[in-house]
């Protein structure tokens, strides 16, 4: 036995623990079939494993099999692809990934990088503002209005690290006393981190054009959380008048607000850039939420927020007890990256990338009559609709035995619907190989059926 290889699985199998993809108290794969899927041995599995049940990540049932231990919750905030703590008695699709395909750019990074350690030292021991570094925050204020309409001052721009920074930050300006309202389906690990923070959460199903507005309460102080510009995971765009419909309903109350998540908005494929929902905002009621780690890398855990005018008083008053997380060092270099236009440059060269492999998805499922394909015109996923001649179940399993890169988006749902036949492709971290791989799998198990 090679302990490279132990540790290995020990790593990849206590990281989506950390992040959720497995969740509380569901079941983990058995020793057999991680032993196939990895090629090696039973007793390299057991080793892993047992090392991760000494650590306390992985409790053992005689008979049953290996279960994900109750954790403390700190460890499942700010961490990407959480599955929902109802949702974990059912199998979760595509349960372990092969390394992703990155386009980061690590040359530029570096010389950057070794250019700010090199000129800038004393700057390590400058004490931060709350709101993060002002330089960084000012490249920011630049990009949100030319790319996304959005006009904001320096001050409303604040930085954090990962979603549960922002949410606890949000929560700390508006008080404890707001529900949360979320789009059904949605993020899981978002709605984790809000129900983890002790705040009321409400989750209203959307139709083709985003939430439905007349589902919200009348009278409830109401957060309202929405992904305008390519909702999570369906794919909508919402129209303008839904957009309208939106702020009229926050406008009506003064204890309304929205949470725009514009988590992926830089990648739109055809056509022009659609404008931030804030950017239509004339009565301070949108709070914009956007993050770095889908444009650049999800292991650069940067957020940002553009507070509204009218809650900045109440955010001057409790930042100085919310320093910001994210290490000056990383900000500066950050800053450097998109002064020097290298974040624009990037952005372009990705848009092209991401936009071949949707089309060469689109084009190889074009002549499938029992496949929809949604929400690729944004973003960096589509959705597969398989329509009723389709049997769904032996579907599910043909993913799972073939390890493909979909989604159930049941599993995105707080209350799982009975006949679910949508499916997330995440594809922009994948290589053509696997894509091609992925889609001929799914045309020869739909010629079998």
């Amino acid at each position: 036995m090679k302990t490279t290889k132990y540790l290995s699985i020990y790593n990849e199998l206590k990281n989506k623990i950390l992040d959720g993809t497995f969740a509380i108290q569901s079941k983990l794969p058995s020793k057999r079939k991680l032993s196939s899927f990895y090629n090696v041995s039973v007793m390299t599995v057991d080793t892993a494993y047992q090392q991760l049940i000494a650590e306390g990540y992985v409790i053992s049932y005689e008979r049953k099999g290996y279960f994900v231990n109750d954790l403390p919750e700190h460890r499942f905030f700010d961490q990407p692809n959480m599955i929902n703590r109802d949702n974990h008695q059912n199998q979760t699709t595509n349960i372990i990934e092969r390394k992703k395909t990155t386009y980061f750019p690590h040359q530029i990074w570096a010389k950057i990088s070794r250019k700010v350690l090199s000129d800038e030292m004393d700057m390590m021991d400058n004490q931060l503002d709350p709101e993060g570094l002002i330089g960084l925050r000012y490249e920011i204020k630049k990009y949100l209005e030319i790319y996304r309409g959005i006009i904001a001052n320096v001050d409303q721009i604040v930085i954090g690290s990962g979603s549960q920074a922002m949410i606890q930050l949000i929560i700390a300006i508006i008080g404890r006393n707001y529900t949360f309202v979320m789009e059904e389906p949605g993020f899981p690990r978002l709605k984790s981190i809000i129900r983890h923070s002790g705040i009321n959460l409400m989750t209203k199903e959307i139709d083709h054009q985003g939430i439905m507005i007349h589902q919200l309460n009348e009278n409830q102080p109401t957060i309202l959380h929405v992904t305008p510009s390519h909702q999570y995971p369906m794919g909508v765009i919402m129209p303008i008048a839904r957009r309208i419909e939106c702020l009229n309903w926050a406008n009506s109350q003064h204890h309304r607000y929205i949470l725009e998540d514009d988590y992926d908005s830089e990648f739109r494929y055809q056509g022009l850039p659609i404008p931030a929902l804030q950017s239509l905002d004339q009565s301070s009621k949108v709070i914009y939420m956007n993050t770095f780690s889908k444009s650049l890398s999800p292991s650069l855990k940067i957020n940002y927020l553009v507070i509204p005018k009218s809650l900045l008083n109440v955010y001057q008053d409790i930042k100085f007890s919310m320093p910001c997380s994210v290490p000056i060092f990383e900000q500066k270099v950050l800053m450097t990256f998109m002064k020097e236009q290298h974040f624009e440059r990037h952005l372009n060269k990705v848009k092209k990338i991401y936009r071949k492999k949707a089309l060469m998805i689109i084009e190889a499922l074009r002549e499938e009559n029992h496949i929809q394909i949604s929400g690729y015109e944004s973003g960096l996923h589509m959705v597969l609709s398989f329509d009723p001649m389709i049997n769904v179940k032996k579907m599910i399993k043909m993913i799972n035995q073939k390890n493909l890169h979909l989604k159930r988006i049941d599993d995105y749902y707080d209350h799982r619907p009975k006949d679910c036949r949508d499916f997330m492709f995440e594809y922009a971290a994948l290589s053509d190989t696997e894509i091609s791989k992925t889609l001929k799998a799914i045309k020869e198990s739909l010629h079998a059926m």
